[in-house]
């Protein structure tokens, strides 16, 4: 499992359809721009260290990505020395307990 960032309300409406809640990783996005992939952090804490600096503790939460850090991200060029990754294939979003 990583973990994403993400804007609590658009999330938490995300989960209560009835399909699987799935975040993007590289390709075509809707618009058919080329998409790098969704930001993903190894470690809660690491995402929350995110949310904290950039204040949106009142706006973002942290949510679980099905996903590996090895196999399933990558280096993203414009984050360089930050501790996020881009998604590279769709993975399905999940709650945290």
């Amino acid at each position: 499992m990583i973990y994403c960032v993400g804007l609590r309300m658009k999330y938490e409406q995300a989960f209560a359809a009835a399909e699987p809640f799935i975040k993007q990783g590289r390709g075509v996005d809707r618009d058919g721009r080329d998409y790098p992939g969704g930001w993903v952090w190894r470690t809660v804490a690491d995402a929350r260290r995110f949310i904290a600096v950039n204040g949106l503790t009142a706006t973002h939460d942290v949510y679980g990505v099905n996903a590996d850090w090895d196999r399933d991200t990558a280096a993203d060029s414009s984050a360089a020395g930050r501790e996020t990754r881009r998604l590279v294939r769709d993975a399905e979003v999940v709650r945290l307990t």
